[in-house]
């Protein structure tokens, strides 16, 4: 197939293939502008209750907008003659790579939290809009040359089934990032994408998952039951406490929202702002508390995937690193709110990348 909804959009080069189906990079003739088209397997879009929650779910994330979410802006559903299904998702084509292909190494601490505190923007619109994202993981988001981190995929989970275990021990969703509360079945709450993305700045400090084994299940298991490793010692305690607040098997433990995880990751690169956050355990009395070094603490505590690579960009991700600003260049502050402004250090070198 090369052309969707008689012929508006018109498939180019496929840029990446997942659980879900295929992206593709096309071209809408109606607005002349080049997307993302996300096609669904044939199985997946033959389901018809699958295909009515996707165009809910396609809906909602149509509805988000911010420069840290990859905009959806269409969602169509073509029936061939035999009565097949070809159901897609036409999103922003974003220039860069997942981050997914960026952790080969451990990150500079500063790079990490300039990067995740990004994606929790990102969440913290979709929270608002009361949306899960469901598959918080590093290949749903997409990092662009100049350093800017779109998320995507909203809805996708939502739409297949969470991240938990079956009746039949199957796992629906991405062991290595799932939650403890979703793994047993419960509520899927913005507490579980923040324990998700706590997994993922883990990940980035490290340059390895908390968690291992040689089976989903287990997986899941460790998830549940295991206390992650301790980062290593060149990572800001503020930090540390960040990824182990949000990683907490109590979702009333973790950080209150995406926005307070955000504020936290940014301050924890420069512990000295007058306006640092402070890691607290909702609820906890003061001596469980964990506390970073900062001149006025506030409490922020307690409260799948598609890699859309633009491939008109040569060489993939060595072509991303090769275009990113050298530590001379100076890089334009992301968007943040005022109260998050404080304690934010601009990066200027984020060849630490790799």
């Amino acid at each position: 197939m090369t052309e969707l909804a008689g012929g508006r959009y018109l498939l180019g080069a496929r840029i990446a293939a997942g659980g879900m189906g295929e992206v593709w990079r096309a071209r809408d003739t109606a607005l002349q502008r080049d997307v993302a088209v996300k096609l669904l397997r044939p199985d997946i879009a033959d389901d018809e209750a699958f295909r009515t929650r996707f165009a809910t779910e396609a809906r909602h994330a149509a509805a988000l907008h911010d420069p840290s979410i990859a905009t959806v802006f269409d969602y169509g559903d073509d029936v061939d003659e035999s009565g097949r299904h070809t159901t897609y998702l036409v999103m922003e084509l974003v220039a860069g790579a997942p981050l997914s292909e960026l952790l080969t190494a451990p990150m500079a601490p500063a790079t990490a939290a300039h990067l995740i505190s990004q994606v929790a923007d990102g969440l913290s619109v979709a929270h608002e809009a009361g949306i899960v994202h469901r598959d918080v993981k590093p290949a749903n988001f997409i990092v662009t040359p100049a350093g800017r981190v779109k998320v995507t995929d909203f809805g996708i989970a939502r739409a297949r089934g969470a991240a938990s275990v079956t009746d039949t021990g199957t796992i629906m969703g991405t062991p290595h990032y799932v939650a403890p509360e979703v793994a047993e079945g419960r509520e899927t709450t913005p507490a579980s994408d923040i324990y998700s993305l706590g997994v993922v700045l883990y990940e980035c400090l490290a340059g390895s998952r908390p968690f291992t084994g040689g089976t989903p299940i287990a997986l899941v298991m460790a998830h549940l039951r295991d206390t992650p490793p301790a980062l290593p010692a060149s990572v800001p305690p503020a930090l540390a406490a960040l990824v182990m607040a949000s990683m907490d098997k109590d979702p009333s433990r973790r950080p209150t929202s995406a926005a307070a995880f955000a504020a936290a990751a940014r301050a924890s690169v420069d512990p000295s702002s007058s306006d640092a956050p402070t890691v607290v355990a909702a609820g906890a009395p003061p001596a469980t508390q964990v506390l970073p070094t900062a001149a006025s603490p506030a409490d922020v505590s307690g409260a799948g995937g598609s890699s859309t690579r633009d491939v008109a960009a040569p060489g993939g991700s060595r072509s991303l690193r090769s275009q990113l600003p050298s530590c001379s260049s100076s890089v334009s502050p992301p968007r943040c709110s005022t109260t998050q402004q404080a304690g934010h250090r601009w990066l200027t070198c984020l060849t630490r990348l790799t």
